[in-house]
């Protein structure tokens, strides 16, 4: 028997050859490591998506409420009037207060001398022509007076009170000789219509009404209940009426109603 050592010897060379041997056979590649797939995260991908939308619907309402904004400033309300179809635009003084008969450019009047005391305007459906000088007075505190041809059907003319009845600075009157169905006045500003379903009376109410850009005293009262009890009509003699005198019995042409609004 060979030595117990030569033995031990030769079979450790023999086994570590072999392993050797098969570690560098050609083409063998070692196999890949075993990995585990991860499920999509799903729930946090839905998450992100909602917060990003909500984002952008934050921002686009921002932007659109911006644009609103700007949109309904009073500048911007002026200059969207004059776009409106075949309006009147003229510029015209404030403040320059007349109580004689007084003859102007358009009719309805829109804008100019005027009398001392102004027409009610505080939502007021007159049912007879008011005297237009008064009215004007009104117009320059930014009301809009809305004339209408007498004889106007009986409907249109209800329809027209809910636009004014009751209403800050609107008033309402029949006017005789008027050439259209209808015609709204704002200070120095007019527009003629045909029906009362016409847009253009909601545009032109929404753009002018209160706007400190057209009227030149805005801030100015609308509240004359004497005139209100008791209108003045239209005067075609030539003389101013008194507010304090019975309907048609004129006075001195020239001289302001005494105990009656004043200011503006």
């Amino acid at each position: 028997m060979p030595p117990k050592g030569k033995t031990a010897g030769k079979s450790k060379i023999s086994t570590k050859g072999a392993s050797a041997a098969r570690g560098s056979r050609p083409g063998r590649k070692p196999p890949p490591p075993i990995t585990a797939s991860r499920p999509k995260p799903w729930g946090l991908i839905a998450m992100t998506l909602a917060v990003v939308l909500f984002a952008a619907g934050v921002i686009g309402y921002a932007l659109y409420q911006l644009n609103e904004s700007e949109k309904n400033t009073p500048e911007a309300k002026a200059e969207a009037a004059k776009s409106i179809e075949s309006i009147v635009v003229k510029d015209y003084q404030g403040g320059v207060h007349n109580d004689g008969v007084i003859k102007y450019a358009e009719s309805p009047p829109i804008g100019g001398e005027h009398a001392n005391q102004w027409a009610d305007c505080n939502g007021t459906v007159y049912a007879n022509p008011i005297r237009q000088e008064n009215a004007v007075h009104s117009l320059e505190h930014g009301s809009i007076w809305i004339a209408y041809r007498p004889g106007l059907a009986a409907d249109q003319v209800e329809t027209l009170k809910k636009r004014v009845d009751g209403i800050e600075k609107m008033l309402m009157s029949p006017y005789p000789g008027l050439k259209s169905a209808i015609s709204l006045q704002a200070w120095g500003h007019q527009l003629a219509v045909d029906d009362v379903s016409d847009k253009r009376i909601d545009e032109f109410i929404d753009d002018l009404r209160l706007n400190p850009t057209v009227a030149p005293e805005p801030n100015g009262s609308c509240l004359n209940p004497e005139f209100k009890a008791s209108p003045l009509p239209p005067d075609p003699s030539g003389a101013a009426a008194s507010p304090s005198a019975p309907a048609g019995q004129p006075t001195t042409p020239g001289r302001a109603p005494t105990s009656t609004p004043t200011s503006g």
